[in-house]
């Protein structure tokens, strides 16, 4: 014979308002890295030379281009 028992209550779910506040410096903290490697990727780039673009495939042109770029884009 099996014997009933009640389910423990289930806990309250956290207000909305506090899961942005604790996702959201996550969001910003991923955000500026990627700006900031954007904004690495980009000077490493812009010291290349035009042996070392060819090299890997690249007109002068679309580095000047990918450098101009605002990091957040």
């Amino acid at each position: 014979m099996t014997m009933m028992t009640k389910a423990a209550p289930r806990p309250l779910a956290a207000p909305m308002g506090r899961k942005v506040l604790t996702t959201l410096p996550a969001a910003l903290v991923k955000v500026v890295t990627q700006w900031q490697a954007r904004r690495r990727s980009r000077i490493a780039l812009s010291h290349l030379s035009d042996f070392h673009l060819r090299d890997i495939g690249l007109d002068p042109l679309i580095r000047d281009q990918e450098i101009g770029r605002p990091f957040c884009k």
